[in-house]
C-alpha cells in the first residue's frame, strides 16, 4: 500500500506515550501531522468520538480510516509496516525507552538495598 496521505497523531504534551510514538513515527520517515487535543476542541471531540467518550491518547488515524489507541510498539511496528514503511531498530529501542529506563530505575534501587552500591 502507498502512503501518500499523512497519518493523524492525537495527543498531548502531559502524556508519556506520545513522546514515543512520534519518535517510532519520525524514525520511520512516516509522513504524520501531531495535533494537541488540549488546544483543538474540534480534535478532542474526534478523539473521544472514537474512543467511546474518552480522551484516550495517543490515537492515531490512518489515511484509510482506521485508527489505534494507546497502542504497543508491537502494534505501531505492524502498521507502519504494512503501510510501506521502515521501521528501524533505532525506533523500536525508542519505542521502548520508558519501560528500560523504569527496569533500570528499579534494579538499581534492588542493588542498593543490597549494598552492592
Amino acid at each position: 500500500m502507498s502512503h501518500k496521505q499523512k497519518i493523524i497523531l492525537f495527543g498531548h504534551p502531559m502524556c508519556p506515550m506520545v513522546g514515543p510514538v512520534m519518535g517510532m513515527l519520525a524514525r520511520a520517515k512516516a509522513d504524520y501531522e501531531y495535533i494537541n487535543i488540549h488546544r483543538d476542541e474540534a480534535a478532542r471531540a474526534r478523539v473521544r468520538a472514537i474512543n467511546h467518550g474518552n480522551e484516550s491518547v495517543p490515537t492515531l488515524v490512518f489515511p484509510d480510516g482506521s485508527t489505534l489507541t494507546e497502542p504497543s510498539s508491537g502494534q505501531l511496528q505492524a502498521r507502519l509496516e504494512a503501510l510501506g514503511y521502515h521501521v528501524p531498530l533505532s525506533a523500536r529501542l525508542i519505542a521502548h525507552a520508558p519501560l528500560i529506563i523504569t527496569a533500570a530505575v528499579i534494579l538499581l534501587a534492588v542493588l542498593r538495598g543490597m549494598g552492592v552500591l
